[in-house]
């Protein structure tokens, strides 16, 4: 596959360059000597008129003296011819080459005279020549009007094209091999950096998340590098994530099913006392719900993670929503003697919302304030509009969260160190807001600790 793309790089650059000489061949260099030999054709024309109309004819002399004239100004061969009754014959010429009087010439000249017009062509033959045919009136009165032909060779112009013609060539062949070497150096070139990014990928893939891919230079390949490179990283950290998450989750669970393998074993024992035997049940009891509500939680926010969670949205009063939640926490208050009361800062507010989530949301803030603020601190729900949208804050009056803690209090498997949970409850609840459109803010302080839950319109 390699090879492949070098040959195709190869190839590419000696075709561009191959194109390129022969669109030169076929369509600069011939037109080239039609260019100039009619440039030619058009400056002997502008010769011919310009001593034509300086000049006085009408005897044999004035017509010797313009011939002459002109063959000097154009230096060309000159011939005035007149017709008799065998076709055109030379009557004046200022050359004695029979050149003069080659068929071509005599062409011209007739046509020139039947059309009583200046007449021009150019001769590709053998010998490319210019000419330019002009009707002058007769020498003597009563005599044949005449026909001045100019000629001018035009070997420097096929010489000329000839070697642009042999230059076109050797530019090309130069040009070629030019390409050829330019286009593998530049093919080898592309063809490493992708070898590396390729040996990068595949280093990668199998695991080896300490693979590093060059940037090299600053171009496509170069970004694509960056973005593997940050890729590798993301994967490193994943990767480290996914590493302590199986570890705490595995010490999580491993914790209670060892004590229910110990009261288990206890309860085998025929000595115990009734109370001891209820004692112990009311533990495997705990053990078992503390190990049930892990289970969700771990369910809940693999699910949320892995995007599998639906929302089915609908118009929700917060205010409401907030007392509901507050009110499955009335037992628990009322059994602990604390305060949790629910306030509304302005109008109600109506949002479209999936209720069950954000109640989830909210009961996680509620459960989290009750469990670490102490147990004479109050809980205060707020209920407010913000930024269009709507916004529900849990304040607790707690000692509030150590500063070198508070970035970490989101990560899974977090936890307070107190044993009172997994360290799940705000990883879900950060998780929901996200796939809610919403953010999960928290401010700790010595007057207690604050998450808001905002919810956009």
């Amino acid at each position: 596959m390699r090879r492949s793309l070098r040959r195709r790089l190869v190839v590419a650059f000696v075709a561009v360059t191959l194109v390129a000489v022969v669109a030169i061949a076929l369509e600069v260099v011939p037109t080239l000597e039609s260019s100039l030999s009619q440039s030619r054709l058009r400056a002997l024309a502008d010769d011919t008129r310009v001593t034509l109309d300086g000049a006085e004819t009408g005897t044999p002399a004035r017509e010797r003296r313009l011939v002459e004239r002109l063959a000097v100004r154009t230096g060309g061969e000159v011939v005035v011819l007149e017709r008799d009754g065998r076709g055109m014959a030379v009557r004046r010429r200022a050359s004695p080459r029979d050149a003069a009087t080659t068929p071509a010439l005599l062409r011209l000249a007739a046509r020139a005279g039947a059309e009583d017009a200046t007449v021009r062509d150019v001769d590709g033959g053998d010998d490319l020549v210019a000419r330019v045919a002009t009707p002058v009136p007769p020498v003597v009165r009563g005599g044949r009007p005449g026909v001045l032909v100019v000629t001018e060779g035009l070997d420097d112009v096929r010489a000329t094209v000839t070697l642009v013609r042999r230059r076109v060539l050797l530019g090309g062949l130069l040009g070629l091999a030019v390409a050829l070497v330019t286009g593998a150096a530049y093919a080898y070139g592309l063809s490493t950096r992708l070898r590396r990014l390729e040996q990068g990928s595949r280093a990668v893939a199998a695991g080896r998340f300490t693979t590093r891919f060059p940037v090299g230079a600053q171009d496509e390949l170069g970004s694509l590098a960056r973005s593997l490179d940050t890729m590798q990283r993301q994967l490193a950290e994943l990767d480290d994530g996914r590493k302590r998450f199986i570890a705490t989750a595995s010490h999580e669970l491993r914790t209670p099913l060892q004590s229910l393998s110990g009261f288990v074993e206890l309860l085998r024992d025929e000595d115990l006392t009734e109370d001891e035997r209820r004692d112990f049940l009311d533990r495997l009891a705990d053990q078992v719900q503390r190990l049930t509500r892990l289970s969700f939680d771990l369910l809940d926010l693999s699910r949320l993670e892995s995007g599998g969670l639906d929302l089915r949205p609908e118009d929700t009063d917060l205010h409401d929503l907030a007392e509901r939640v507050a009110g499955e926490f009335a037992p628990v208050v009322e059994r602990q003697g604390r305060s949790l009361r629910v306030r509304l800062v302005g109008p109600r507010v109506m949002q479209r919302i999936d209720p069950d989530r954000v109640e989830q949301v909210v009961r996680i803030l509620v459960d989290n304030a009750l469990k670490h603020s102490g147990p004479r601190a109050a809980v205060e729900l707020r209920v407010e509009r913000a930024n269009g949208g709507g916004r529900i804050a849990v304040h607790d009056e707690g000692p509030g969260i150590p500063p070198e803690r508070l970035a970490q209090v989101f990560a899974p498997f977090h936890g307070t160190g107190d044993g009172s949970g997994a360290g799940l409850g705000l990883a879900i609840a950060r998780e929901l807001a996200h796939r809610m459109r919403g953010e999960l803010r928290v401010q700790s302080g010595s007057d207690g600790t604050t998450f808001t839950l905002e919810l956009p319109r």
